[in-house]
Parts: C-alpha cells; structure tokens; sequence
C-alpha cells in the first residue's frame, strides 16, 4: 500500500442495515481527494448494499473475506472519466 494514501477505517461488525450503508455514504462524502475507505462487516447485505451505492458514486471496490462471517470493502475513489 502507498504510504501516501491515508485510510478511513469504517468498523461496522454486530450492525445491520442501515446503518453500515449510511456510515459508509457519509464517510464517502467526507473522504478527502486520494483517501480510501476500509469498512469491516460481518453482515452479508451490508456489503451487496454498499457496494451498489459506491459503483453509484463512482468509487472502485476491492472486497475480502477476512473470516468465516466477515468481510472487509476496500472503497477508493475512481479517477474522473475522460472528457
């Protein structure tokens, strides 16, 4: 990893949706230019729900499974398309 490119830790084990779609929307509104968002759930829909709203808003995604029920979404701001 780039050590120049800081990372927002979004922990949302143990909480269903909404709530880890609507922390990551916020934390996506208030990521500044380069930082990259790691949110952790243990939650299956939470990831399908996130990551429908990222593609939304142009954000590339990487997704782990970290362990048996959980998963880590790597959200990162796409770069601008030509034009």
């Amino acid at each position: 990893m780039d050590s120049n490119v800081s990372v927002l830790e979004l922990d949302v084990k143990g909480e269903v949706c909404p709530a880890p779609l609507i922390k990551a929307m916020e934390a996506m509104k208030s990521a500044e230019t380069g930082q990259e968002i790691d949110m952790v759930t243990d939650f299956l829909p939470a990831v399908l729900t996130v990551t429908n709203a990222a593609l939304k808003e142009n954000w590339n995604i990487k997704i782990e499974k970290t362990g048996t029920q959980e998963w880590k979404v790597r959200l990162s701001k796409a770069h601008e398309a030509f034009g």
